[in-house]
């Protein structure tokens, strides 16, 4: 039963992420609702770096630390760029 919750959870949350980028890539999604998606996703990855954070405490292990810091890095500065460009290229088309 607890895996079947699990892969319940990992099928919504897929999804909500999978469809927020999608979104946000979209020409017929309005500016306003791209933000707001930009919003959601950045709140999920600050949600993600607590998790990684308490992960680390709980550990107290650096090369745990290391790897979840480059890891969180890579995920913010992937989103960032992400953004950055969907937005420069809707300004670019106004």
């Amino acid at each position: 039963m607890e895996f079947l919750l699990e892969l319940i959870i990992e099928i919504i949350a897929g999804g909500l992420v999978e469809g927020a980028v999608d979104g946000l890539d979209s020409k017929k999604v309005p500016m306003p609702l791209r933000i707001l998606l930009a919003v959601f996703l950045f709140a999920l990855l600050i949600g993600l770096g607590f998790i990684f954070v308490i992960a680390i405490l709980a550990s107290k292990s650096v090369a745990l630390g290391i790897l979840l810091g480059a890891a969180f890095v890579g995920l913010f500065g992937g989103l960032t760029w992400k953004v950055c460009k969907v937005f420069k290229k809707r300004k670019n088309a106004d």
